[in-house]
């Protein structure tokens, strides 16, 4: 009886190695590891971003729910689920316009985005004294309290 267990296990253990060494030679890309699987319960299907599953092709840009309304209000998405931002967007692509480290302006920098309806459209550094003293927080809501860095350069 014995025997027979040990000729089972050896089977199943061969079995294991084999379907393991086949994995190394798969054509179906390996997930990232900052892949919306690490969502756990509740996460969304593959077919959700990409067309060809096998191949991990992604859907274009436009199929994603990325309207004016969407990029108004992401701080709101992105403070509840940012692992699900994660699944598609590194930290460097917040920073582009949330580091504020550069002086261009969203708008100008992304120009055929359709967050260009934002408040930093044209000509907004002479005009953002107005906004700023009729209604201050929402200054603050991107740009903190008024010792911001980026005030003190020029309101000294």
């Amino acid at each position: 009886m014995n025997g027979a267990k040990f000729c089972i296990f050896s089977m199943l253990a061969a079995a294991a190695l084999a379907i393991s060494a086949c994995s190394l030679f798969s054509s179906e890309a390996s997930l990232p590891a900052w892949h919306a699987e690490e969502l756990g319960e509740g996460r969304p299907i593959c077919a959700e971003c990409h067309e060809d599953q096998i191949r991990g092709t992604l859907k274009p840009f436009a199929s994603f729910n990325h309207s004016r309304d969407f990029i108004k209000n992401h701080r709101l998405y992105a403070a509840r689920e940012a692992q699900l931002c994660a699944s598609c967007h590194k930290s460097s692509f917040c920073n582009d316009c949330h580091a504020n480290q550069l002086e261009i302006k969203p708008s100008i920098k992304l120009g055929n985005r359709p967050d260009r309806e934002l408040i930093h459209r044209g000509d907004y550094l002479t005009l953002h004294k107005i906004d700023g003293k009729i209604d201050p927080g929402s200054c603050y809501k991107c740009h903190g309290r008024t010792n911001n860095d980026k005030c003190v350069v020029c309101h000294r």
